[in-house]
């Protein structure tokens, strides 16, 4: 072997082992890099995971189911759901793939209008870290049930209609039979009105004593089948039905007081025409539609105003006022009641003002619902200021409070017993 090949071979040794060293350092640093990418991913996720259990939790806080955390007339805590007053600081913890401490916080009390709600969730990494990340929103005291009160109806020419594609005047317990007709218990036991599903108006009244509330829908269809039959009777009246609501100026312990005693004065109302059958008004407890449990601290009333058939000459039709009757707290000379009613802004689709709850009504022609009214109560019964109604009637561009009764004999000393009628004097 010659000098040259010996130079050459060391130079080649030299070169492999300097390209060795290269590619140990790479992989050192792409090892390392992995692990950066390890670390980073497991901590996304548990920032992720974090976040979803912050989130979560603050959801749920904005889906509260009411103001009170009893069930009206009972006094028993309702089971399974949220309300404002329960609305209460509290701690829980999850394991993943950390082990994730969750706390949240309220500002203010239970009277307050807004509460600020703030979530919390710690937990600590993979290198021992402590990390943590918190939200916070402001959460209002608005009933949720404010959604339905304040909803308000149409006029007749629109085309929105309400469950089974009826009439919105049309009570959602009413049983649709096909045929644009709805059958609907009211009165005596086994007695049913028949409504016209396009109008929401009374065409008949009939007798069924075999149908309960547990008949079926097909047993409906087959008892009124035919109409016209000698069970069922024309009869020509329209439909006023809204809620009652309780304000939470007036306690739990007050509205049970006072919540068996109410009912609808309908002694303001005159019928140009009046029908053979007097007024009828039934006031119970508001019912869920989709569940069919009651809703805590609202009353539902229905009248049915009769009038005279159609005649050539005159259109028949009602006027005067709608008003809440009470027991005898009502009328006391202590009393601190007031009723308010939701006046609903005019739109395109709703002109008119009987719709719009503008009372006295004038000249109503066909059925109208959601005529919604709130009682309240003020702090101090002797106080002769006239009273102002909650600020949370009044929405921009849909409704406001309009003080519709005033019980109060402090602000009212003249009228208030004719204001607030009894229910056992109501015609």
């Amino acid at each position: 072997m010659t000098n040259t090949q010996r130079r050459q071979s060391g130079s080649t040794l030299i070169e492999a082992m300097i390209a060795l060293l290269i590619m140990g350092v790479g992989m050192l640093s792409l090892s390392g890099m992995q692990m950066d990418l390890t670390r980073s991913a497991d901590s996304t996720q548990q920032r992720t995971q974090a976040l979803r259990l912050a989130q979560e939790k603050m959801e749920e806080f904005r889906s509260y189911t009411g103001i009170a955390s009893t069930v009206t007339g009972t006094g028993a805590v309702k089971a399974n759901t949220l309300n404002w007053n329960a609305l209460v600081d509290g701690q829980d913890s999850f394991s993943g793939n950390a082990v994730y401490t969750r706390t949240w916080s309220f500002g203010g009390g239970s009277g307050s209008p807004s509460r600020r709600a703030t979530v919390r969730v710690a937990w600590t990494d993979r290198n021992n870290a402590a990390q943590w990340l918190s939200l916070s929103s402001a959460l209002s005291q608005t009933d949720p049930f404010d959604a339905g009160l304040l909803g308000f109806p149409l006029s007749p020419s629109s085309q929105i209609k309400g469950m089974n594609n009826r009439s919105l005047a049309i009570p959602a317990a009413a049983i649709s039979l096909g045929n644009q007709r709805s059958a609907l218990a009211f009165g005596a036991a086994g007695q049913y009105l028949l409504l016209n599903d396009i109008s929401g108006d009374v065409v008949r009244i009939c007798t069924a004593p075999g149908l309960t509330n547990a008949s079926s829908v097909a047993d409906f269809i087959a008892a009124f089948q035919n109409p016209d039959s000698s069970q069922c009777k024309n009869l020509s009246a329209y439909l006023v039905s809204g809620y009652v609501g309780r304000d939470s100026s007036v306690s739990t312990s007050d509205w049970n007081a006072i919540e068996a005693g109410l009912g609808i004065d309908y002694a303001g109302i005159v019928r140009n025409a009046a029908g053979a059958l007097g007024i009828q008004c039934q006031f119970g407890n508001a019912i869920n539609p989709n569940t069919g449990a009651i809703i805590p601290d609202y009353k539902y009333y229905l009248c049915v105003i009769p009038l005279a058939d159609p005649a050539a000459h005159v259109t028949p039709d009602w006027s005067g006022k709608i008003r809440l009757a009470g027991p005898a707290a009502w009328q006391g000379s202590d009393s601190p009641y007031y009723v308010c009613r939701y006046e609903y802004a005019a739109t395109q689709v709703l002109s008119d003002g009987n719709q719009r709850n503008l009372q006295p009504y004038s000249h109503v022609n066909t059925s109208i619902s959601q005529q919604n009214y709130l009682i309240a109560r003020t702090s101090n019964a002797s106080n002769p200021t006239p009273p102002i109604c909650p600020s949370a009637m009044n929405v921009a561009k849909v409704s406001s409070g309009v003080l519709h009764q005033d019980c109060r004999a402090a602000s009212n000393p003249a009228g208030h017993r004719a204001d607030c009628p009894l229910l056992a004097i109501t015609p």
